[in-house]
């Protein structure tokens, strides 16, 4: 991979220095990529075809060796949006996820019928089979906070109040939401949830959730994930990957601890009705 980025590289007349900038990523970084001592992400491997001119017929090649890997294949049988793609690619790659929820809780924390209905509600128009299809792959995706193969991925979770009152499925469908949040944040040891409680007011993601994807190497920079109706964004610039980390970070702040937040969704689950 690395020896034919660099070939294309060459070719397209960048420099290391320019690559890097093309995809917001250091001369290092695109240096180690080519030396074959740093995986590349999938997310960095699309921009890097991108700013070279690679030919569809290259970017296929270079993107289903990207996707050759064991751990990393399992979603290639479902047909996926290219950005939901992209997503679960990075995903399975990452060590941690640091991530807030604005309305609904996050989709590796659902149950299934809480996922289903999130999926009804979000895709009204959508075939029943093509909904099917996606809660498969969502369900089957949370396995990555168990898998065997590798450590298990970190989760830290913060949900603000609204995802626990919301009626998604209704009244029953709620509450074992609830109960499996529960026992998530008190049995798994590689998931946190926070819960940000409505009476902390105004906050930095009032307009929206986000999630930080984190990788193993710690010189291989953070991607922020943000999904809104006007489309889906990934973020690696320095600068954007400082900005939602000290959001994260405050909205940790604000949030209620661990053991008050457990404490917060059994008060409210008692409480729907």
């Amino acid at each position: 991979m690395g020896r034919e980025l660099q070939a294309l590289r060459e070719t397209s007349g960048l420099t290391i220095e320019a690559a890097g900038a093309a995809i917001g990523r250091s001369d290092s970084t695109i240096s180690r990529i080519e030396n074959g001592q740093r995986v590349v992400q999938v997310i960095e491997l699309k921009g890097l075809l991108d700013a070279y001119g690679a030919t569809p017929e290259t970017r296929e090649h270079l993107v289903a060796m990207q996707r050759a890997k064991p751990e990393a294949s399992w979603w290639t049988a479902f047909e996926l949006p290219p950005k939901l793609d992209t997503y679960v690619a990075l995903e399975a790659e990452a060590a941690a996820l640091r991530v807030f929820a604005l309305g609904a809780v996050h989709s590796l924390l659902r149950t299934e019928d809480y996922a289903r209905a999130v999926l009804r509600g979000t895709s009204p128009s959508a075939p029943a089979d093509e909904l099917d299809t996606l809660l498969s792959f969502h369900m089957q995706r949370q396995q990555v906070l168990v898998r065997p193969e590798s450590a298990p991925l970190d989760i830290v979770a913060v949900l603000d109040e609204a995802c626990l009152w919301r009626q998604v499925g209704g009244l029953d469908c709620q509450r074992e939401q609830l109960k499996h949040l529960i026992q998530q944040a008190e049995e798994v040891p590689n998931v946190v949830v926070q819960v940000l409680p409505y009476s902390k007011g105004a906050h930095s993601a009032l307009s929206g959730s986000f999630t930080i994807l984190d990788f193993p190497d710690p010189e291989e920079p953070a991607v922020v994930y943000v999904d809104s109706p006007g489309g889906s964004l990934y973020l690696q610039k320095p600068k954007d990957a400082r900005r939602f980390d000290q959001s994260h970070s405050r909205l940790r702040g604000m949030a209620l601890d661990e053991t008050e937040s457990v404490q917060f969704m059994k008060t409210v689950l008692k409480e729907i009705k």
